[in-house]
């Protein structure tokens, strides 16, 4: 009897473990596209004066912007999908660090082995200084598609409050890439 309450109970405790496991949420992932969104609206209304960086092949050229060509030199972000979709997040793996020496979170996200998808890898530098729901301070997007026999890369990076970049190499012409900088102040 004494071994039957005994079984019981470590039973009990080994199916509430379990069920406890399964009902813990994770945190919801942040969507990098809606934090951009929120910036390009932003700098819809701002004061900014908008300068250009461009490098193509071994030309660089530099120009200032209007407020409105802004939205249309950030398309390249704009037009990525959303991973934050659940459908979508089914084909990423999230691993979460923390760096205590720079006071930062990094969440990346990274497509799973046999998964297919536009966006390869995409990490958020989160300062947690201001707080313990912290900021985002950057936004980094690595993307690869198909075009034919090419494939084109994009390293996409945003700096919040400060500049954006946007990279494109061709696997065919890898001394090609095309480099844009948009810069505010």
């Amino acid at each position: 009897m004494k071994n039957f309450l005994i079984v019981s109970i470590l039973a009990i405790i080994l199916i509430t473990g379990c069920k406890n496991k399964k009902d813990e949420k994770q945190d919801p992932p942040i969507s990098a596209i809606s934090i951009i969104k929120g910036q390009l609206n932003k700098l819809d209304s701002s004061m900014y004066a908008f300068i250009k960086l461009e490098r193509n092949g071994n030309r660089t050229d530099t120009t200032y912007l209007k407020r409105e060509e802004v939205r249309n030199l950030a398309e390249p972000f704009l037009a990525l999908p959303d991973i934050t979709d659940k459908k979508t997040y089914k084909k990423y793996t999230e691993e979460r660090l923390i760096d205590a020496e720079q006071g930062t979170l990094s969440i990346t996200s990274t497509l799973k082995d046999n998964e297919d998808a536009e966006i390869q890898k995409q990490m958020l530098i989160v300062g947690l200084v201001d707080g313990p729901s912290g900021n985002v301070k950057s936004i980094f997007i690595e993307t690869a598609k198909k075009s034919g026999d090419v494939t084109i890369e994009q390293k996409l990076f945003w700096e919040i409050d400060k500049y954006f970049t946007v990279l494109i190499e061709k696997d065919t012409q890898p001394q090609k890439n095309n480099f844009m900088k948009v810069v505010w102040q």
